[in-house]
């Protein structure tokens, strides 16, 4: 005898679309839900988690803003920029420093992009993340200073 099911939620066909047309061109970007506090990260790319050096767990759920990457020479109006950037409905770019997993400062391009409803409410943000220079963010120079052996982190280091 068939199984009967009842209403079944519909996939979110459009976030799968979004994911696979930037993932097809190997975009570093993110998608935040503009409806919790804080826009949380409900989706990041590969490109994003190579690009910053964190895995795709310890970025979800964190604020789109991405104020885990800011470090020393992240410039303040370019955080009040992001930060206006997403109280907004219109599309922006910005430039910004940004620091990866292993304190290594790269400079950044950032088109924040708001993504409505039918009803013109935005949804969500989806913030594509383009490298300043063009060069992969592991060829910078870095701040890093090595202690037998171990990389200590400047600004996060406690002794430092």
């Amino acid at each position: 005898m068939p199984v009967r099911r009842g209403h079944v939620a519909p996939q979110n066909t459009f976030l799968d679309t979004i994911i696979r047309k930037f993932e097809g061109q190997n975009r570093k970007f993110i998608i935040a839900n503009a409806r919790v506090e804080n826009c949380a990260i409900i989706f990041c790319s590969d490109g994003f988690c190579h690009m910053c050096g964190y895995t795709r767990a310890e970025v979800m759920q964190k604020p789109c803003t991405c104020s885990f990457l800011y470090g020393p020479h992240t410039g303040r109006s370019a955080v009040a920029q992001m930060a206006k950037a997403l109280l907004g409905s219109e599309e922006r770019k910005l430039e910004i420093s940004l620091y990866r997993k292993d304190g290594i400062c790269f400079v950044c391009l950032v088109d924040v992009v708001p993504v409505k409803n039918e009803d013109g409410l935005v949804i969500m943000f989806i913030l594509n993340f383009e490298l300043a220079d063009q060069q992969d963010s592991t060829a910078n120079a870095s701040p890093l200073k090595q202690h037998n052996n171990k990389f200590s982190i400047p600004w996060l280091s406690k002794g430092a």
